[in-house]
């Protein structure tokens, strides 16, 4: 009895842990699999279907400092630093090399001081030369230059900004008929004709060198071509001159080492006395950035300008930015390092958004919108609304209530798509599938939102400066 009793509880025990040994070895095997997935996808540049399986793995194994390097790699490769940076972090430091591309997001997000710092690890870990070295070199002064642009960045007013085809920038960039007319050559440069007509600034290539020239019109033909001096010709490539009406005021785009990188916006003066031009001055901070900045011109009459650069825009696309002209040149001054990149950057639509949130929080009626104060509604860098009763246009007021209502949805949907990306970051396959579409309907709404708040925020200022 005693026997059998035995053996049917050994019987047991054996089966539970034969249940065990199969589970564990199915385990192991499931995670080998999705190991060898991992790394494979990674290997062969699918990064998206890496970072799903790295991402599946942390599940289980939410400290793996591969895992978390390898997932912040796979952020890295399709854009998003922000979210590469929070890995490199949590990764620790069994793999050095995550200080070099660490620094690599630092550097795109306009984090300079921490950019070199993260460079300046790395270096310092090599125990014998690497081939690195120069890239790193090069991106630290190239950081240094960012630094030294960033203490001068001047204060402008975003009025609107669209992006469209580079070849269709003149479309948006409209002057009024005191402020001359823009045009393309049949090579796609921008010409540049005064008010009068009678004087024309051009690009035209000499020696496979980009170069600025200008002619005059007498009676019904134009001159020959005039080579604007060596001080403005300065590059290989000089494009999209521009003229105040003054007529002494040039503004071109030119590659310069010296530069923030690819085309900059640069400013000249003639100067009658001795006949030439000052020596051009780069524009600095938010005008230029790294990226390319095609066309810089001054509407006077209207008191905007218009500047195109592809600074977050797509290949073969540009941004236009239309700007408030400042009576007086400012500069920002004893503001957070995000806040000053953010306005460096030109990435200050959201940074308004927050910016006014935090100010005010205008939770309201229509039936009751007189009795509104306390807002804080910038016009230009001269003019702040503190009341709803400041605005003196109907319309105005109108669209400023509609845009505080799409400005509130955006904030909120911002919110809500935040969390939903956090959410599918730390979830398996079948509830990443099941996310999906309501963040792709959550990015979309964002997308139309920001366009309608830009083009209320537009309307609503260019009403008031009638």
């Amino acid at each position: 009895m005693h026997i059998r009793k035995f053996c049917c509880t050994f019987a047991v025990d054996m089966r539970k842990i034969l249940l065990v040994i199969v589970f564990i070895i199915g385990t192991y095997t499931l995670w080998g699999q999705t190991h060898h997935s991992a790394d494979k996808l990674f290997q062969a540049g699918d990064y998206a279907g890496a970072q799903e399986s790295y991402c599946a793995l942390l599940k289980n194994y939410p400290t793996n400092p591969l895992y978390l390097y390898r997932y912040a790699r796979c952020a890295q490769e399709q854009g998003d630093d922000t979210t590469a940076i929070k890995y490199f972090h949590k990764a620790g430091d069994k793999y050095i090399l995550k200080y070099f591309y660490m620094a690599e997001s630092y550097m795109r997000l306009w984090y300079m001081d921490e950019a070199i710092e993260a460079y300046s690890t790395y270096l310092n870990s090599l125990k014998e030369p690497n081939e690195r070295e120069p890239h790193i070199n090069q991106q630290i002064e190239y950081a240094e230059k960012i630094q030294r642009y960033l203490k001068r960045v001047e204060r402008v007013q975003v009025i609107d900004s669209v992006e469209v085809a580079l070849d269709s920038m003149l479309h948006v960039c409209i002057l009024s008929a005191e402020a001359g007319k823009l045009s393309y050559d049949s090579l796609g440069n921008t010409i540049y004709t005064n008010q009068r007509g009678d004087r024309k600034f051009w690009t035209t290539t000499k020696d496979s060198i980009n170069i600025l020239v200008s002619n005059h019109r007498l009676l019904d033909e134009w001159s020959q071509p005039d080579t604007l001096p060596a001080i403005i010709n300065f590059t290989d490539n000089q494009c999209a001159p521009y003229i105040l009406n003054d007529g002494i005021t040039l503004y071109f785009a030119a590659n310069d080492t010296n530069g923030l990188g690819k085309l900059d916006i640069y400013v000249a003066r003639y100067n009658m006395a001795s006949e030439t031009y000052t020596t051009p001055e780069n524009l600095g901070m938010p005008y230029n950035s790294p990226a390319n900045e095609y066309l810089f011109v001054v509407d006077e009459m209207r008191s905007i300008a218009y500047l195109a650069t592809d600074r977050f825009a797509a290949p073969g696309r540009v941004h236009i930015y239309t700007l408030a002209l400042p009576e007086q040149k400012q500069y920002w001054r004893n503001i957070p390092t995000d806040s000053l990149v953010a306005y460096g950057r030109l990435d200050i639509f959201e940074q308004a958004c927050l910016e006014s949130s935090t100010k005010t929080e205008l939770l309201f009626e229509e039936e009751n919108t007189d009795e509104i104060e306390d807002l804080c509604f910038i016009i230009n860098d001269s003019t702040i609304y503190h009341s709803i009763s400041d605005f003196r246009q109907p319309k105005a007021k109108e669209k400023y209530l509609e845009w505080k209502k799409v400005e509130k949805q955006y904030l909120s949907e911002q919110q809500q798509l935040k969390q939903l990306r956090l959410q599918y970051a730390e979830a398996d396959a079948a509830t990443q599938k099941e996310l999906t579409p309501a963040i792709l309907q959550l990015e979309n709404n964002q997308s139309q939102l920001s366009k309608r708040c830009q083009i209320l925020l537009t309307e609503i200022r260019l009403e008031e400066i009638k």
